[in-house]
């Protein structure tokens, strides 16, 4: 499992490709990094306004990390984020078993664990082909990450 200190090594790199995302791609500025044992497996930036809503960082860096270690099964990985993932993919997450889920800004509108207990629903655990809820890091360099996300309805963590 990623130590604690690493959390904002990766989550630094989240917010640097989020703002690609934005300004070079013109996409929305979200982005994830899937590690297993300190190794970056996955990276990915929204593609979600080039013509498929399904294209959601966290999915695309699942379905990435999944073929990198021909497995569906991330339960030794954490995934990094510079937003809260949202409830479509939070239940993903679930289903690969990612042990661990760090962010910076929450989404209390929108968010798979602030607005939907998605990520921290212990029943859900009990149901195949879900998994235990992951660890959850919030708030990492909440202030690095902010952008005018507001009208998106995602805000930082005031905690």
């Amino acid at each position: 499992m990623i130590e604690k200190n690493f959390d904002k090594e990766y989550i630094k790199k989240c917010i640097s490709l989020a703002n690609q995302a934005y300004n070079v791609d013109k996409d929305v500025p979200f982005a994830c990094i899937i590690v297993r044992k300190d190794e970056i497996v996955a990276i990915a930036k929204n593609r979600a306004t080039k013509g498929d809503i399904t294209r959601h960082a966290e999915i695309l860096a699942i379905q990435e990390a999944q073929k990198i270690l021909d497995s569906s099964d991330l339960s030794e990985c954490t995934l990094y984020s510079n937003v809260e993932p949202c409830p479509m993919c939070s239940f993903m997450i679930r289903e690969s078993r990612i042990a661990k889920v760090c962010f910076s800004l929450s989404s209390p509108k929108m968010g798979g664990y602030s607005k939907w207990p998605i990520l921290q629903d212990e029943a859900l655990g009990h149901i195949y082909p879900f998994s235990k809820p992951p660890k959850i890091v919030k708030g990492i360099l909440k202030h690095e990450a902010k952008r005018d996300f507001e009208k998106l309805g995602w805000v930082v963590f005031s905690e």
